[in-house]
């Protein structure tokens, strides 16, 4: 799948290339099937999770909280901002869909962190980056009204997938709970951009058919 939350795999990108190989040759690959934990809060940060596959919802604890912290989509390092701060994960990550991630060896990824400026720069850029969007996701959702809020997913979920045709990982009640407001709201506003030809839906499947005016309600509502 191409996806645009590339971030994470540019920074690793900025090693030297016998520097990438030793990174990759030491990491391995690790899946998770819909709905398991991929970290725990409050678990030791040991390695650096790079995600591959799926997608992976952030929570303050071991189970669905009112409101999700934050989606991540493929390209993104799960939890890389408690890596070299608490040490410890300040939040649990569950698959939402079936995913895969590389498991990231942390002693060798530091030791070229300590070495290669380039990498370091390309390392604080992507640290800088995923507080932005941590931020940013949070202050669009505190201002919008419920229909913006499920515009402002929707054209998150589209950026990330790449394409304009998709599977939610959420049904309608997982969709309340990341933005904030209720399964009617959901419901009545999913209606109404059918009704107004701005996005086809059946089921879980989304096809966004004017994505103008979808990231208009994104913006303004």
């Amino acid at each position: 799948m191409d996806t645009m939350n590339t971030a994470g795999n540019v920074c690793i990108k900025a090693l030297r290339d016998e520097e990438r190989v030793e990174l990759l040759a030491s990491a391995r690959s690790l899946d998770f099937r819909a709905g398991e934990l991929v970290v725990k809060k409050g678990t030791s940060v040991n390695d650096l999770y790079l995600l591959q596959q799926g997608a992976v919802e952030l929570l303050l604890g071991d189970q669905p909280s009112k409101q999700s912290l934050m989606l991540l989509f493929p390209g993104e390092i799960i939890g890389v901002n408690c890596a070299y701060s608490t040490m410890n994960y300040r939040f649990s990550a569950k698959a939402l869909t079936d995913s895969r991630v590389l498991v990231i060896n942390y002693h060798i990824f530091s030791a070229y962190l300590e070495r290669n400026s380039e990498f370091s720069m390309a390392f604080i850029r992507y640290i800088s980056t995923v507080n932005e969007r941590f931020l940013d996701w949070h202050m669009k959702l505190a201002e919008k009204n419920s229909a913006g809020a499920l515009a402002f997913l929707l054209c998150e979920f589209e950026k990330s997938y790449g394409q304009s045709t998709f599977e939610l990982p959420l049904n309608r009640s997982d969709i309340a709970r990341v933005i904030g407001f209720s399964k009617e709201s959901v419901l009545k506003n999913m209606a109404h951009l059918r009704n107004e030809g701005i996005v086809e839906s059946t089921g879980k499947q989304v096809k966004i058919l004017d994505f103008g005016r979808l990231h208009d309600i994104a913006n303004h509502g």
